[in-house]
């Protein structure tokens, strides 16, 4: 069975216009799939993802384990005494990691906390809230979050807190130089930049 060229350029013309559909169905599935793998790593999987990773900052790594409070129950283990503050701010949950360094060759030690407060408001209150015991601060312009405050004790330690979207932060170190400081400050741009 032979097909003259009329029949055959004819024939041509109907199985590629088939074949055309084919390849543009395939390259939109597969760009739908490349756009749900984007899409998933940049999303938070839980509040854990937005503590910095060991040695992220260099020359700070992991000490110790972290914890998890998914409940007002397990803050107060590990938070004893302080858990009612962020309690009645809207608690939903709160991760910690601690974090070894050295500044002047001597060992530091860093501490991290995020709080999720259910919504902005609830951060903004935990933030502003005199309890939290930084009274006095002074305001950390064009830092961290939304707000961003520190306070340095006499020599001995500095904490720094700030709030963005529904978690508050706070940070302590086992130091006050301006090289403490600036670690602190560095900590909370990591974790800021996590959260936007």
């Amino acid at each position: 069975m032979s097909f003259s060229l009329k029949e055959r350029t004819v024939r041509n013309f109907r199985i590629i216009p088939l074949v055309a559909y084919f390849c543009i169905f395939i390259l939109a599935l597969s760009s739908m799939q490349c756009k749900k793998n984007v899409a998933s790593s940049d999303e938070i999987l839980s509040i854990e993802d937005l503590l910095v990773k060991n040695n992220e900052i260099t020359g700070w790594s992991y000490d110790g384990a972290r914890w998890l409070a998914n409940n007002i129950s397990e803050l107060t283990t590990y938070i004893n005494g302080g858990a009612e503050i962020y309690q009645r701010h809207g608690f939903i949950e709160a991760t910690h990691q601690t974090y070894r360094g050295k500044i002047d060759n001597v060992d530091r030690q860093l501490k991290l906390t995020i709080y999720n407060q259910g919504n902005k408001s609830q951060a903004m209150a935990t933030y502003e809230d005199p309890d939290i015991g930084l009274v006095g601060a002074l305001d950390w312009e064009d830092g961290a979050g939304l707000e961003a405050h520190y306070i340095r004790y006499s020599g001995l330690s500095q904490a720094l807190t700030f709030y963005s979207n529904s978690y508050f932060v706070y940070l302590e170190i086992t130091y006050d130089t301006e090289e403490s400081l600036n670690i602190l400050k560095q900590f909370a741009l990591n974790v800021d930049g996590k959260i936007e």
